[in-house]
């Protein structure tokens, strides 16, 4: 079984693309970024409800609350060129390895550890480029919309509009000096029909990560009303902001 999985990454791992004119592969970098994050605590009924045709199930922090996490990223160099980008994802329960034995203690543990999966609900990026290969090369719900990064007063404001229409803004305060070691991190997505993981290797310089901190607006999108239907928008639980970031994207594995 070992040879055979190793056999079939092998192949995914050779695999080409050619994309608006650009050829790109397996490992996917991302050399040089900034982000800022937050992890929420939201209805995990609400959760579910979101992501119910995907096949997978939230992981719950307590009883009924579940952990949202809103990645906001500015992409300075990357094989997708530059791009911004907003992840909203949820952590859900293990498909892969050791499933946690200690009910939402293990959930805690796995975040804390970087051990936690995430299925990503939306992944608006700015480029055709970065849709283009986040669908083919991922299966990554990707999409093309308005996504504006500034920093004001010594925080980053990341603004995320939909025709026409604000969905949300988040900002965090743009400082820290925390280096944070190469870690790897799983990512599930739904990929030619089939459940997937995706494993993502990142590491961090200018690291400030705060509880609470972040500031979370919602507009009036139809998404920002599916957010509110969460129980946003409220302060997350930890803010972090990455001020230089690399990324290694490996290819999509069959669960």
């Amino acid at each position: 079984m070992g040879d055979e999985f190793e056999s079939a990454e092998s192949h995914a791992s050779a695999r080409r693309f050619d994309i608006e004119g650009e050829s790109l592969g397996f490992p996917s970098l991302y050399p040089d970024g900034s982000s800022a994050v937050g992890l929420f605590m939201v209805s995990s009924a609400a959760a579910q409800e979101l992501i119910r045709e995907s096949g997978f199930e939230v992981a719950e922090l307590l009883p009924g609350r579940a952990a949202f996490s809103l990645a906001c990223v500015h992409y300075r160099e990357s094989d997708c060129g530059v791009y911004n980008e907003i992840s909203l994802a949820f952590f859900v329960k293990p498909k892969h390895g050791r499933p946690s034995r200690i009910p939402y203690l293990g959930t805690w543990l796995d975040i804390a550890r970087g051990d936690a999966a995430t299925h990503v609900w939306k992944l608006p990026v700015t480029t055709k480029l970065a849709n283009d290969a986040g669908v083919l090369m991922w299966g990554f719900p990707k999409t093309i919309e308005e996504i504006d990064f500034e920093q004001i007063d010594g925080r980053a404001v990341f603004t995320l509009r939909i025709d026409g229409r604000e969905v949300l803004s988040y900002s965090v305060a743009a400082s820290g000096g925390r280096h944070q070691p190469r870690s790897a991190s799983a990512v599930y997505t739904l990929y030619e029909g089939a459940p997937q993981v995706t494993f993502l290797e990142s590491e961090c310089h200018e690291v400030g990560v705060r509880a609470g901190g972040g500031r979370l607006s919602l507009g009036d999108h139809p998404i920002a009303d599916d957010l509110r239907g969460l129980g946003l928008p409220r302060r997350p639980v930890v803010s972090t902001w990455m001020g230089r970031t690399s990324f290694w994207v490996g290819p999509p594995q069959k669960l």
